[in-house]
């Protein structure tokens, strides 16, 4: 079984500005609220260390994707997955794309694995983190400019 979500933001920074902030990893905890901790380095074959929080969720959780994708200035990805890929398996993306007054943002997950029946709420609020997470990064992103 497979799910995706998506969600996107206008930012009016310029695309540099913008991408620095997403690949900083090691300032998320100054402005994300979602990833509240991150290390790492946004080269492809990287490990990260996430330390996240899903909106009306008190606990924590560590997570240690794989970097995949980076295109600089215009995708980022990295997958991961818990236990094994048949059991949950999850791909997030960063897309940017430049407009006349600055960026669109998109940010993208994929879901699979045989316990995506059972992980419909958690899937919603990470839904709910990206966009806690894109406000602050136009934020951010535009204080900066």
């Amino acid at each position: 079984m497979r799910r995706s979500i998506e969600t996107a933001v206008d930012i009016d920074a310029p695309l540099d500005k913008v991408w620095d902030v997403i690949v900083d990893f090691d300032r998320y905890g100054e402005w994300n609220p979602f990833i509240l901790e991150a290390r790492g380095k946004a080269e492809a074959g990287q490990k990260l260390w996430l330390r996240m929080q899903r909106p009306a969720k008190a606990d924590e959780e560590v997570h240690t994707p794989t970097v995949t994708v980076v295109e600089k200035d215009r995708h980022l990805q990295w997958s991961g997955i818990i236990r094994h890929a048949m059991v949950f398996r999850a791909r997030h993306e960063f897309l940017l794309e430049e407009r006349e007054s600055g960026v669109r943002l998109r940010q993208r997950e994929d879901f699979g694995g045989l316990t995506m029946p059972l992980a419909g709420g958690m899937v919603w609020r990470i839904e709910e983190g990206f966009l806690l997470m894109n406000a602050a990064l136009k934020v951010r992103a535009e204080s900066l400019h």
